[in-house]
């Protein structure tokens, strides 16, 4: 125990000397989150989240009384966590940290004409957009740059229930003349508007930005619809949204670009990092420990990956894989290892598929089982309403997808499994390890 209290104080030490040191707090963290994680003991980690303003963790563990009888501090902490608590709609309900309150404050109050919000994965981007939009003085032509239709539809879903007062856009054609809208949009759409009609935007909202970064098509296509719109509208209003930004000035398409920055460092999620070999040995590896050959620690012996999913499987799965038809097949083998559902939810599931799609629809049988699966060749309103019935029905306890949940979607996985990384580099796996447990979601 004194080894334990020592050492992250250490860390803490040096950090507070040189607050570039990001790695130590991170370190000091980690070594506190485990010891009260594995000893059951979280009055360290309590008092860590009160200290570093992780406020989210400092919530969970009063709600759930893990330090056993509270005094008068306490009572004090629980109070002032009302004033970090949002509630934006039914599904975002969350207390956020010290630090995002104080970025993203500090965002919305911000009149530059090109700023950004950078922050890990499930740190609340979405809503900034939303106060974004509120906080605009007068009605505009505005934009929000999507990279996928998944994400598109969600955006859409959100600023709808949103109810800011705009006619909401989805594709192009729908445009009519207006004098202000909210178009939701791939750059493909966007550029296509500007194209067809003498208009420009007034605010442009570029979600998962680090896009632009890519030498592909459609990172041409977004820094060709951010140009084309500043020849038109040389003031525009452009925001950049991204869990993977490590230097904003990096998004410069043009030298004289001056964009300002609003970064959260810190993340209070812990990923748990574990490798099953080509001998079916499940290992274990830890980021702040490396042993000379990057082995990792041996934990067991799995006769296969099916028996592994078996036996390790939490409440809300997903199995990443790269193609469609690897896709499909994952699914359809994981039948052989799941149990039957006798759920009233997911039999009335299976009646309206039955009633709108097809009497054999392919997902039935899957769903018999607690398995969905989903990717771009899907009718999109499949996907749409499997994704919806995923987050709502307990017993749906598998998720077979690639890419189309790589970027933003909000769904409530505690669990993922990796069995392609064929187009992941390091920033789409970081961003695909985002996805598990979402900031409401983590609890």
């Amino acid at each position: 125990m004194p080894y334990f209290v020592g050492s992250p104080l250490i860390f803490l030490n040096q950090y507070n000397k040189d607050r570039r040191y990001k790695s130590f707090a991170d370190f000091a963290y980690y070594i506190v989150l485990k010891y009260s994680l594995n000893f059951q003991d979280y009055k360290p980690l309590y008092d860590f989240s009160v200290e570093f303003g992780f406020f989210p963790i400092t919530d969970a563990i009063l709600k759930n009384n893990l330090v056993g009888q509270t005094n008068f501090q306490d009572f004090v902490v629980g109070l002032k966590l009302t004033d970090y608590k949002k509630d934006i709609n039914t599904e975002l309900n969350y207390v956020e940290t010290f630090e995002q309150n104080t970025e993203r404050i500090s965002f919305v109050n911000d009149t530059s004409k090109e700023k950004s919000f950078l922050a890990p994965t499930s740190f609340g981007k979405s809503s900034v957009i939303v106060e974004y939009i509120n906080s605009l003085k007068q009605k505009q032509k505005i934009a929000i740059i999507v990279p996928t239709k998944s994400l598109l539809m969600q955006t859409y879903k959100m600023i709808r229930d949103a109810k800011l007062g705009y006619r909401i856009l989805m594709h192009n054609e729908m445009y009519k003349n207006e004098t202000n809208f909210i178009a939701v949009f791939t750059q493909e759409r966007a550029l296509r508007l500007l194209k067809s009609a003498e208009i420009s935007y007034d605010s442009l909202i570029i979600d998962e930005a680090h896009n632009i970064f890519k030498k592909d098509n459609r990172s041409l296509l977004l820094a060709r619809l951010i140009r084309l719109n500043k020849n038109r509208k040389e003031n525009c209003n452009i925001v950049y949204l991204s869990p993977l930004i490590d230097k904003v000035q990096n998004l410069k398409i043009i030298p004289r670009q001056e964009i300002n920055s609003h970064t959260i460092n810190f993340n209070i999620k812990s990923p748990e990092i574990f490798e099953f070999s080509l001998e079916n040995k499940l290992l274990k590896h830890n980021r702040f420990f490396i042993n000379d050959n990057n082995t990792g620690l041996s934990l067991s012996y799995f006769d296969n990956y099916f028996e592994l999913i078996q036996k390790t499987s939490k409440s809300k799965n997903f199995l990443y894989n790269y193609r469609p038809v690897h896709i499909e097949h994952l699914a359809k083998s994981l039948v052989e290892i799941s149990n039957d559902k006798d759920n009233d939810s997911i039999k009335e599931i299976i009646t309206i598929l039955k009633d709108e799609v097809h009497e054999k629809f392919y997902c039935i049988p899957l769903l018999k089982k607690g398995i969905i699966y989903l990717h771009g060749k899907l009718p999109d309103l499949i996907k749409e309403y499997l994704e919806k019935k995923f987050k709502e029905v307990n017993d749906i306890n598998y998720v077979v997808a690639n890419s189309v949940i790589l970027e933003g979607m909000n769904l409530p996985i505690d669990n993922l499994y990796i069995f392609n990384t064929r187009s992941l580099g390091g920033k789409e796996l970081t961003n695909l390890i985002g996805r598990v447990n979402r900031l409401n979601e983590i609890f």
